[in-house]
């Protein structure tokens, strides 16, 4: 997976042959005065955890509104990051610095990349990979690692990102309670039975993936089961923050050439799946 050596020349100073990187991020924020923070890329990706905090406050950061109120006994910090591996990687930083949470959970829609998986299956984060990054030559694109501090204050790459392994605990057990609804029957053609919730890798890009073949090409590289825009950034920023993230995604399309009609007829179906496993994770977390 890694570019040829010869060809990594401008980061060769950055790799040290580090693989993944995730315990660092474990239980470093625990005091239970400190929030949750909840992101989604879009409103209706976080409308139904906005209606189930209930009274809220608003503030304003950077341009972007972040909703604090309660679920449970939690403190939770809402917002809606916008699209793209920049704009989420702002936002994870802003509640992370401004807002302090202990832990990020990212909401929302994806593209199906493994073929076992039809529209509104859940994904549950156990690896995240930013598949547009690399090096891309006459023979082709080669992904890269992505460098990124160490605790000794050196750098260390990664291919990929690990969650922390207790929310992804989490959103096991509340994937096993919750009922999702039945779809209506323009959307019940599409769907294969139940839905079903997979544990699997989600890949990152500045793209919207409506291609056979990048399709292909995303799961034949990186075992892939999901492709979104933000969830890498996000995973990135958590990790050198030291801050336990996990990333919950439900297929509103199978990233082929059909994506970008299915994403219209299905969005708020899975908007809406995605939402109600985050708002289960937030009533069982301790």
């Amino acid at each position: 997976m890694m570019v040829r050596t010869k060809k990594l020349s401008y980061l060769a100073v950055v790799i040290i042959g580090v693989l993944s990187v995730s315990g660092c991020a474990h239980s470093i924020r625990s005091s239970p005065r400190e929030p949750i923070g909840v992101m989604g890329a879009l409103d209706s990706e976080i409308e139904l955890i906005k209606e189930a905090m209930g009274q809220h406050s608003s503030t304003i950061v950077a341009g972007r509104t972040y909703y604090l109120g309660k679920i449970g006994v939690h403190r939770v910090v809402l917002v809606k990051a916008g699209v793209g591996k920049v704009n989420a990687a702002m936002v994870a930083q802003a509640m992370i610095n401004r807002f302090g949470v202990k832990s990020v959970v990212f909401t929302g829609i994806a593209g199906g990349i493994n073929p076992d998986l039809h529209v509104g299956d859940v994904v549950i984060s156990n690896k995240v990979i930013q598949h547009d990054y690399g090096f891309l030559g006459k023979d082709g694109f080669h992904p890269g690692k992505i460098a990124i501090p160490d605790m000794e204050g050196g750098e260390m790459a990664v291919a990929y990102f690990e969650p922390d392994s207790h929310l992804v605990g989490v959103a096991r057990r509340a994937a096993s309670r919750v009922s999702f609804p039945t779809p209506d029957t323009t959307i019940s053609l599409h769907v294969a039975g139940p839905i079903k919730v997979y544990e699997g890798c989600i890949v990152t890009g500045d793209q919207f993936i409506a291609s056979e073949e990048k399709r292909a090409w995303l799961q034949e590289t990186f075992d892939a089961y999901a492709t979104e825009m933000e969830g890498g950034a996000v995973a990135q920023v958590c990790i050198i923050n030291g801050v336990p993230f996990v990333i919950i995604r439900t297929l509103s399309d199978l990233a082929n050439e059909d994506a970008s009609i299915d994403i219209e007829k299905f969005f708020s179906y899975a908007s809406h799946n995605s939402a109600m496993l985050v708002l289960e994770m937030l009533r069982l977390l301790p």
